[in-house]
């Protein structure tokens, strides 16, 4: 196990590299690394999705931020769906955002290659956080500015004008007053959108910001912002299966479906609703469920199982990521390598992808003990994956941080005992929204994820 010191070290990598991530391509020296990478390929929705729907508009593509996937935007792409747009005119750029790579020219391979799936003239771009940084540099090429019919900056350093050469590509700044990891500016010649209250991740998943991208986009208002609720016996869901921080396909990797008692978050039979196979390019699915059904998606990989708790499911959804474990050499398996691999304990995560934890804003416990206190949830922090587990080994429940996570945004860690002598299940609440969920044995049967969506 690395030491306190070493960890710290790796901790601040990452780190550094969110901080770059904001300067232009041209500021800062690129380090190319050997790994080959995958996960920026263009993947498609299957076909099911793609029933009674406006495949005319231009494509959109996304471009998430630091540590991210593509599901920053899951809740923007299901509203675009319930307002008649194709899901195959939606493509999300999963690249890695601790590579220090060049990723510009993978982002215009990408977009070259949605241009020809589509047959578009050209794309709307949206760009979050680091993602903003990376839009704007891919921008800066007249050839490459061309292909970009509007451009969406969302949550991301201002620029002195909006991006390509000349400042041509017409752009949507949108930032929040409430957003302390980048607190954004107006920028001269864009239209800008100024939230008040919103952090980080909100800045990307409001209700606001959807209206504003759709009205900016198609010079209109949607007729809707909430996903369609479905009329049908069963729902049909997808995605993509990739390691966590990195993005890489989890190619080989198989995801097994088991329906649950909501009430306890046990598997009401152990015979699987659907097992499928990972694609190359991270992809699963479809499989359809139970409207209304809670299940747990077990993913199985070269490394650790990860089983993934979410809410009830009432509506197609195509957009579903499951993140598997980093390999140990790489720098987010680094970062990871701390999760012990105990049976006498389950190892936690909870994910709350559509808004941060902040004290005296939000509510987050298990099991009736509250972590978002002052000390683990402030909104400088903007804690959005919280890792739970007995770190000091006592088998006590401190509810004191795990040093590793104290060291980067977006993350923290509390020492929290769960016992696996016998098989019991926990209650995550946030903000009222309860997922039940039982205890796993960290070491034989996996790590345990949360995800309030």
């Amino acid at each position: 196990m690395l030491s306190l010191s070493k960890i710290s070290k790796v901790k601040l990598i990452p780190f550094i590299f969110w901080f770059l991530a904001f300067i232009p391509v041209n500021g800062i020296l690129y380090i190319n690394t050997s790994e080959e990478f995958h996960g920026d390929k263009v993947v498609n929705t299957p076909t099911y999705f793609h029933q009674n729907c406006d495949d005319s508009v231009f494509p959109i593509v996304f471009v998430h931020g630091f540590l991210a996937s593509g599901d920053s935007y899951e809740k923007q792409a299901l509203r675009f769906m319930a307002n008649g747009l194709c899901p195959h005119r939606l493509f999300m750029f999963d690249w890695n955002t601790v590579s220090m790579q060049d990723n510009t020219e993978k982002l215009d391979a990408f977009i070259n290659e949605v241009l020809q799936k589509t047959d578009a003239p050209r794309v709307y771009l949206v760009g979050h956080s680091a993602g903003g940084g990376l839009s704007y540099s891919y921008m800066s090429q007249p050839e490459r500015a061309k292909k970009i019919e509007a451009y969406v900056h969302i949550g991301a350093r201002a620029d002195i004008r909006p991006p390509g050469k000349e400042g041509e590509v017409p752009t949507l700044n949108i930032y929040s007053k409430g957003d302390p990891i980048v607190p954004g500016a107006d920028i001269p010649g864009a239209t800008n959108l100024k939230l008040t209250e919103e952090d980080h991740y909100q800045v990307v998943t409001s209700n606001a910001s959807f209206e504003a991208i759709y009205e900016f986009f198609f010079q209109n208002q949607p007729s809707t912002n909430d996903p369609v609720i479905s009329q049908r016996d069963s729902v049909t869901i997808a995605g993509k299966a990739v390691s966590l921080g990195e993005n890489q396909p989890m190619d080989n990797a198989q995801i097994t479906i088991f329906e649950l008692d909501s009430e306890s978050g046990m598997r009401l039979s152990d015979k699987p609703l659907a097992t499928l196979s990972v694609d190359s390019l991270g992809q699963w699915g479809p499989v359809e469920v139970k409207t209304g059904a809670v299940v747990e998606y077990e993913l199985h990989s070269e490394g650790r199982t990860v089983s993934y708790f979410r809410q009830a499911i009432n509506y197609d959804n195509p957009f579903i990521y499951l993140r598997g474990l980093p390999s140990p050499s790489s720098i987010a398996g680094r970062m990871l390598s701390s999760l012990p691999s105990d049976d006498h304990q389950s190892v936690v995560v909870i994910f709350t992808s559509d808004r941060a934890t902040v004290h005296g804003r939000d509510h987050l416990s298990v099991d009736g003990i509250e972590l978002s206190t002052e000390d683990f949830a402030t909104a400088a922090n903007s804690s959005i994956a919280w890792f739970l587990f007995d770190a000091n080994q006592n088998q006590k429940t401190d509810t004191t941080s795990i040093p590793t996570f104290a060291l980067a945004p977006f993350l923290s860690g509390v020492d929290f005992f769960f016992d696996t002598t016998e098989s019991i299940s926990h209650r995550a609440n946030f903000n009222g929204r309860i997922i039940n969920f039982p205890n796993r044995k960290s070491a034989s049967e996996g790590i345990v994820v949360i995800v309030f969506d």
